[in-house]
């Protein structure tokens, strides 16, 4: 529906105003700057993952109410095994972290994932039309990570004409319900989810308005012997961990800006279901 989705577009842009954004959504940004000045010391992205483990604890010690990442933990970083140790042994101790897997294309799904012995572990339920054969083609995250309990697919879907105005609470495979990473965050904090698979989303501003803090600013001055941060900064905040780096290529259009980050569209979709 072009005309609707434009007169929809234009309702939705007079009225993003950067007003009702929830203040306690909080983006600790990997942007250009955390590239720069973390370049020398962890070199270029991807970072050690040991920078990810102490941020987590640094973070972590002020008791936000949960921090999802933004980011796929796929692969073992083959280079340096130890960092990848410490990381998954803060993993373990935490119990508010929250991590994405990815929905790959339906055309490779007999190679998958059996969901009748793997669904669980995921989050995945069956539905009444459930198919108990099926296989679905995912990139999952790290061991570690998969015992937690606390993931969602992230998988943004844009429109047939490239504009992202919805996200998924779940995506259907065969009578299954792969529930979304926002859907898995609210749900596990407690918030109820609407009917239906999927929300249009409620855009409150332009691109870069959520609260966000330089991952380098944060991670630096966990460094440091006297802080120089508020200690309770993240304290009862839902802390998302993602990249606004346009050398990231994780940016999107969005009825209210052609460059919209992928990780403020998850923090849209967790405000929204946050807030209903």
């Amino acid at each position: 529906f072009p005309l609707e989705n434009r007169l929809s577009d234009t309702f939705i842009q007079w009225r993003a105003n950067g007003v009702g954004m929830d203040p306690d959504i909080v983006i600790v940004d990997i942007d250009e700057r955390s590239l720069a000045l973390l370049g020398d010391s962890a070199g270029r992205w991807p970072w050690p993952r040991s920078l990810h483990a102490e941020l987590i604890q640094g973070v972590g010690r002020q008791h936000p109410r949960a921090m999802v990442f933004d980011i796929l933990f796929s692969d073992a970083d083959m280079a340096r095994p130890e960092a990848d140790r410490y990381f998954a042994e803060v993993i373990s101790a935490s119990d508010n972290l929250f991590f994405p897997f990815l929905r790959l294309n339906q055309a490779d799904d007999s190679k998958g994932i059996p969901l009748a012995r793997y669904g669980k572990m995921l989050g995945i339920t069956p539905g009444a039309s459930a198919n108990p054969d099926a296989k679905v083609s995912m990139v999952l995250p790290l061991p570690v990570m998969l015992e937690t309990g606390r993931l969602g697919a992230h998988n943004i879907e844009a429109d047939a004409d490239g504009v992202v105005r919805s996200y998924p609470l779940y995506l259907d495979a065969y009578g299954w319900h792969i529930p979304s990473l926002p859907a898995r965050v609210a749900s596990k904090l407690g918030m109820s989810l609407p009917a239906g698979p999927t929300i249009t989303l409620n855009w409150h501003g332009q691109a870069l308005s959520y609260q966000r803090v330089s991952y380098a600013d944060v991670y630096l001055d966990l460094q440091r012997r006297q802080r120089q941060r508020p200690a309770d900064e993240f304290k009862g905040k839902i802390v998302i961990i993602g990249s606004t780096a346009t050398g990231l290529h994780d940016i999107r259009a969005t009825p209210v800006s052609g460059f919209y980050p992928g990780v403020e569209i998850l923090a849209v979709a967790i405000d929204n279901l946050k807030n209903r």
